[in-house]
């Protein structure tokens, strides 16, 4: 089989798998389910802005069915598993994604990072 043949292919088999993934994503959401996603991120927020030990200024939080996706920056190594704990504890979580990332140049314990 010539290289053409074989990138044509190919092309192909990449184009129908992605067609097949698509179609695989379900059906989308409701209105109503897209406010109650927005209400637990709005709520997960709230929480973690009003904890004193944590700086959450630089986390983002994304709802999807009762799951939280926590994204962004921390300081302080533990601030990966207070977040955690603070996201689980906020009513309509039923789980948590945590994609946070420590940032190696903060201002330790400086009055700009805390």
């Amino acid at each position: 089989m010539s290289q053409v043949m074989k990138r044509v292919s190919f092309s192909m088999a990449v184009a129908v798998l992605c067609g097949l993934a698509a179609c695989a994503s379900g059906p989308r959401k409701t209105d109503a389910q897209l406010q109650v996603d927005k209400e637990t991120a709005a709520r997960v927020e709230t929480a973690l802005n009003a904890d004193k030990t944590l700086y959450a200024k630089h986390i983002s939080v994304h709802a999807d069915n009762g799951v939280v996706r926590l994204t962004g920056y921390i300081w302080d190594p533990s601030d990966f598993q207070t977040a955690t704990l603070i996201a689980e504890g906020v009513p309509g979580v039923t789980g948590v994604v945590n994609n946070l990332e420590l940032n190696r140049n903060g201002n330790e314990n400086g009055a700009v990072s805390r």
